[in-house]
């Protein structure tokens, strides 16, 4: 039983590093590219236009003076100019946010944020299109929401898949014959 907890133990120490929120440090980037949303909603004709839309939210706590986050809108993937993009270097008040009219119509394109100095913690990440729909009379909203993750390590891949041969192993029982 005891090898067994030790198992467990290393498991959990060894997977610990793919979980939690995003932290972005000096020259990191992340990038989300989607090529289909699905529909959440609709909006009136009248108080909206066809558009993309990102925006994220940032742990205040974790943005300091000096800090800067260029975050930027792309209209297919990150190999094209982007279509919308900013620099944030103070604290946002809540969400920040970046549209573009008439962008993501086909429901793909792509984001990224990139930390040019210091480091923050990204909540999470919205992304939405709007755009015509059957109804004359209102648009069709498509959108997601992501709270990005760290990619598991590749030590923590090996230990957990070093500790499910283990814990798989089929045991040999020694039957002796008196």
């Amino acid at each position: 039983m005891n090898k067994l907890t030790s198992i467990f133990a290393a498991l959990a120490t060894f997977s610990a590093a793919g979980h939690g929120q995003l932290v972005l440090n000096p020259g990191d980037s992340w990038t989300y590219p989607f090529s289909a949303l699905p529909k959440t909603g609709s909006v009136p004709v009248f108080t909206s236009i066809p558009s993309g839309i990102f925006d994220f939210t940032l742990d205040n706590s974790t943005f300091q003076n000096g800090d800067m986050l260029l975050y930027e809108m792309f209209e297919t993937d990150t190999s094209e100019l982007p279509i919308c993009s900013g620099t944030l270097s103070s604290t946002p008040s809540e969400k920040t946010s970046c549209e573009s009219d008439f962008a993501w119509q086909d429901l793909q394109g792509a984001i990224r944020l990139t930390m040019l100095a210091g480091s923050v913690t990204v909540d999470s990440v919205s992304v939405e299109a709007i755009v015509p729909g059957a109804n004359l009379t209102a648009y069709d909203v498509y959108s997601s929401t992501v709270v990005p993750t760290p990619e598991p390590s590749t030590t923590a891949l090996i230990g957990l898949a070093l500790g499910a041969r283990l814990l798989c192993r089929p045991r040999r029982f020694a039957i002796g014959l008196h």
